[in-house]
C-alpha cells in the first residue's frame, strides 16, 4: 500500500512536470501517434521495434535488447487546426496554440544477467479545444473551453527468456486532471419551463492518480523477423476535488455566481493491445506494421460532473451534469520503414490509420478526437554515442457533422460541425552511456 503522504508527494512531482506541457489533441482517440521522434516518424510502428530506452512505453519486452545505460530525452510539439459551426453561427476557428509533450526514459541492462529495468516519464496525451466569440442559443457571446492531461511515471522490468525472446512489464503511476468552460458568461431562467433554463459552467482542474499496468512480449523468429505484442489495462482513474463556478446571475433567488467543489466521474484511459510484426529485407532496409485495438466502449460513456458544498448560503446543494459520449472501440494500423542510407543516418517514413472512435450524434466541439489518417517522416544521425533524431507528423483533415436533435446530448444543435487537423514535430536524442545496443532488427546503435 502507498501510504498517504507517499501519494501526495508522487502527485506533486506529477503535477510539476505536467505544468510544462499544455494539453495535447487527440491523434488515435486520446492517445498520441507515436513517443518518440523514432517512433512518430515509423507511423507508430514500434511494437517489434523496441530497441530505445523510450520503448518501455511501447513494449516493455523491448528494453532487454539493451546492454549498459541508455537514456533518452524527447520533445514534441502539437500545433492543431480545429473549426467549428453551428446553425447559428458561421465557422469560427479554435484559438491557435503550441503543446508541447516531454518524455524522458533511463534503461539499465546488466552484463550477463537476463534482467533489465528502466524508468521513464511520459506526457501520453489528452485532448482540447478552445472556441471564442459563440453565439449561444440563448442571444449571448460566450466561449467554450476543454483541457485534458494526463503523464505517467513508467518503471519497468524485462527477462530475457534467451537471446530471442524476452517479456516485459511496466506499472504506469499518473497524473490526469480536466478542465473545461461551456457558456460560463451565460445566464437564462426559462420561467415558464425551469427545465430548460441555462446556468453556464467553468471547472477547474479536477484531477487524481491514474494507475494502469502494461505486458509486452517480443520474440525474434529468426535473423529478418521480429514479433511483438502488448496488452495494457484500461486506467484506475481519479478526477476530484475540482473548483467549479455555476453562473446563476440570471436566478431570480441568487442573482449571483456560486462556487462548489466538483468530481469527474466515467472518464478514463482506454485498454489497449497490439501486435506488431518488423522485417529486415535487407542490410538497410526495415519494414514495421502494427495492429492495435483501443478498447474506448469502456472507457468514456456518460461522463458526469458532480457539483457539491456551495460557497452561497441556499444554492442547490448538488449540481449533476451528464455529458454523453458513447465513444467506439476503435482499430489502429500503423506501417512504417527505416531506410539505413550510411552508417550514420537512417531515415523513415510511415502511416498511421486510426479509426474515429466519436460516434457523430454525440460528437461535439469540447472534445474533438476525429482525426484518422496521418502521414510521419523522420531521420535519426548518430554522433559517437549519441543518436540524434527528429520527425514530423501530418494529420489530416476530418470533417465530421452532428445532426442529433437530443439537446440533452447534442447541446449544439443538428448541423453542429467539426473539422480537425494538425501539425507534430519531434525532437530527441539518445545516449548509450556505456556502450551500444545489441543487434536488433532497425537499430541504429549497432
Amino acid at each position: 500500500m502507498i501510504s498517504h503522504s507517499a501519494k501526495k508527494a508522487l502527485v506533486a512531482v506529477l503535477v510539476g512536470i505536467l505544468a510544462l506541457p499544455a494539453v495535447a489533441l487527440a491523434t488515435n482517440g486520446m492517445y498520441l501517434v507515436g513517443y518518440g521522434a523514432e517512433t512518430v516518424g515509423r507511423g507508430g510502428a514500434n511494437l517489434a521495434i523496441s530497441d530505445r530506452s523510450l520503448a518501455l512505453n511501447f513494449n516493455p519486452a523491448g528494453i532487454s535488447q539493451l546492454q549498459g545505460r541508455h537514456f533518452t530525452a524527447n520533445l514534441s510539439v502539437l500545433a492543431p487546426s480545429l473549426e467549428y459551426e453551428n446553425m447559428i453561427n458561421p465557422p469560427l476557428e479554435g484559438r491557435d496554440a503550441l503543446f508541447p509533450l516531454p518524455a524522458f526514459a533511463y534503461v539499465r541492462g546488466a552484463k550477463g544477467s537476463p534482467w533489465s529495468w528502466g524508468v521513464g516519464f511520459v506526457a501520453q496525451g489528452g485532448m482540447g479545444a478552445e472556441f471564442v466569440g459563440e453565439s449561444t442559443f440563448f442571444g449571448t457571446v460566450d466561449r467554450t473551453f476543454t483541457e485534458v492531461r494526463y503523464g505517467t511515471l513508467s518503471p519497468t522490468v524485462a527477462y530475457a527468456i534467451n537471446e530471442d525472446q524476452a517479456v516485459g512489464l511496466t506499472v504506469n503511476v499518473g497524473y490526469a486532471d480536466a478542465s473545461f468552460d461551456f457558456f460560463p458568461d451565460t445566464s437564462f431562467f426559462n420561467p415558464e419551463v425551469p427545465e430548460m433554463s441555462f446556468f453556464g459552467v467553468a471547472m477547474d482542474r479536477a484531477g487524481g492518480l491514474q494507475t494502469s499496468v502494461r505486458a509486452g512480449w517480443w520474440w525474434r523468429a529468426n535473423p529478418r523477423l521480429s514479433v511483438g505484442a502488448v496488452y495494457q489495462t484500461k486506467t484506475q482513474s481519479d478526477f476530484k476535488n475540482g473548483d467549479m463556478v455555476v453562473n446563476f446571475e440570471g436566478h431570480p433567488l441568487l442573482g449571483q455566481r456560486v462556487g462548489y467543489k466538483a468530481d469527474l466521474d466515467g472518464f478514463t484511459f482506454a485498454a489497449q493491445a497490439g501486435l506488431g510484426f518488423a522485417y529486415r529485407a535487407s542490410s538497410d532496409w526495415v519494414l514495421a506494421l502494427d495492429v492495435k485495438r483501443y478498447f474506448w466502449d469502456d472507457a468514456i460513456d456518460t461522463i458526469t460532473v458532480t457539483a457539491t458544498d456551495p460557497d452561497i448560503e441556499g444554492a442547490q446543494p448538488e449540481i449533476v451534469l451528464p455529458f454523453v459520449f458513447n465513444w467506439k472501440d476503435q482499430w489502429v494500423y500503423a506501417f512504417g520503414a527505416d531506410y539505413r542510407m550510411s552508417d550514420d543516418l537512417t531515415l523513415r517514413a510511415g502511416f498511421n490509420y486510426g479509426e474515429n472512435p466519436v460516434p457523430s450524434e454525440t460528437l461535439n466541439p469540447l472534445f474533438p478526437a476525429t482525426t484518422e489518417r496521418h502521414l510521419t517522416a523522420g531521420l535519426s544521425w548518430l554522433r559517437g554515442n549519441k543518436l540524434i533524431e527528429f520527425a514530423v507528423e501530418r494529420a489530416f483533415n476530418a470533417d465530421q457533422v452532428n445532426n442529433n436533435t437530443d439537446p440533452f446530448v447534442n447541446p449544439f444543435g443538428p448541423g453542429s460541425r467539426v473539422s480537425h487537423s494538425q501539425w507534430t514535430t519531434s525532437f530527441g536524442i539518445s545516449w548509450a552511456l556505456d556502450r551500444r545496443s545489441a543487434s536488433t532488427p532497425g537499430g541504429d546503435m549497432e
